[in-house]
């Protein structure tokens, strides 16, 4: 029982694991909106249906890698720089999630091809969204100190 603590203590505190599950809970509401908008209700084709849903996605994964993965990394930025901050770094992730869906769309009218291009473009997304929120959004504050500042 008490390896099973640790273990659960070791997850809980690794960086990874807390973007790894923020991300999953963004991926849940991007996928719903992307789902409803563009299959279910078909109000939207399914690229301009990943753009909002990863919109809904960004401001979810936002907040929550604010206050659960990167609480420890705060700089002298307001909250409202560091979303416009945010943005700016996922729109590339955004970008190719567009991309893949876009190609499918119209290359298939096939489901599983816009799934598995979505799915593509999310995978490769997170890549480059966490990539970057360790050198851009969420960097370690420069000590001042610190020589090579």
């Amino acid at each position: 029982m008490n390896s099973i603590l640790s273990l659960y203590t070791l997850l809980a505190n690794a960086r990874l694991v807390r973007a790894l599950i923020v991300g999953g809970a963004a991926i849940i509401v991007q996928t719903t909106v992307f789902e409803i908008l563009s299959i279910y209700l078909q109000l939207f084709s399914p690229s301009t249906a990943v753009v909002i849903g990863a919109e809904t996605g960004i401001l979810t994964n936002f907040y929550l890698n604010n206050r659960f993965s990167f609480q420890d990394r705060q700089d002298d930025l307001s909250p409202v720089s560091r979303l416009v901050r945010y943005h700016l770094v996922v729109s590339g992730s955004i970008f190719l999630q567009w991309l893949f869906v876009y190609i499918a769309e119209h290359r298939t009218d096939n489901l599983l091809s816009i799934h598995t291009a979505y799915a593509a473009g999310i995978i490769l997304g997170f890549i480059w969204n966490y990539t970057l929120y360790h050198l851009v959004v969420w960097r370690q504050p420069v000590s001042p100190a610190d020589p090579l500042r």
